[in-house]
């Protein structure tokens, strides 16, 4: 592990998650407000996917397992 190293959390759109699921679960796993959430939740739907955060390795595991037991389509993957 290099100090410092960020990784990037990403949720997909998928077909069976309503936007409010969705927001909520921004606004809880990740911690966005709700203007965030809205925004996020929009590019998701419209772009297919969307960055919800950038952590230590650590943090991004998590937050990322959180995300996919809740149901989201999440992936980490290295910041670059």
């Amino acid at each position: 592990m290099i100090p410092g190293e960020r990784w990037q959390v990403v949720v997909h759109n998928d077909d069976h998650n309503t936007f409010a699921l969705v927001h909520h679960v921004l606004r809880t796993v990740c911690g966005h407000d709700d203007a965030r959430a809205r925004t996020t939740t929009l590019e998701i739907h419209g772009s297919g996917k969307s960055v919800v955060g950038s952590y230590d390795r650590v943090s991004a595991e998590a937050t990322t397992l959180r995300l996919l037991r809740l149901g989201l389509r999440a992936a980490m993957g290295e910041q670059r």
